[in-house]
């Protein structure tokens, strides 16, 4: 008999996401590479969405850590501190989400999309982030200037 006869077979992208899952848990940056170079944008971005669903705290924070190109290598898994990694975690246990609430961006950077939700934090939190990291605000068009600024940086990196 047939393996999974009579069981609809996973998909493209849920075998990407068990894969973005898998890899994320075990801390391996290379393989996640491997993945999301060879996958189109939108692709892209309904895998992470799809595996941030499924992950928890710890795992999306260093995943945050992945995207902002704080861990390039597995051997960085071993270094101590991730400011990026360690800022994740507090935002995401505090209630904001990655991707939807705060952006982790190439180059250490996070960008805080949900200014009120991030106003909405305890004191306490918005204290300890605006001390640790350089906090500044922007309006809607500076923030498209960065997005595409950054995207433009994306693009030529691929291309090298």
């Amino acid at each position: 008999m047939p393996k999974g006869f009579g069981k609809p077979q996973p998909s493209k992208i849920d075998k990407l996401v068990e894969r973005v899952v898998h890899y994320s848990q075990k801390r391996q940056p290379e393989a996640l590479d491997q993945i999301f170079d060879n996958v189109n944008n939108h692709l892209n971005n309904e895998v992470v969405a799809s595996a941030l669903a499924i992950l928890d705290a710890d795992t999306k924070s260093w995943l945050c850590g992945y995207f902002a190109s704080e861990i390039n290598s597995t051997q960085d898994n071993n270094k101590p501190h991730h400011p990026i990694v360690l800022l994740s975690k507090l935002l995401i246990k505090s209630g904001m989400e990655p991707f939807s609430d705060f952006m982790p961006y190439p180059g250490c950077r996070i960008m805080i999309i949900n200014y009120e939700k991030f106003e909405a934090l305890p004191p306490k939190v918005q204290a300890l982030v605006q001390k640790s990291f350089d906090v500044t605000e922007s309006n809607r068009e500076e923030t498209r200037q960065v997005n595409d600024a950054l995207l433009e940086e994306l693009m030529v990196a691929q291309e090298i």
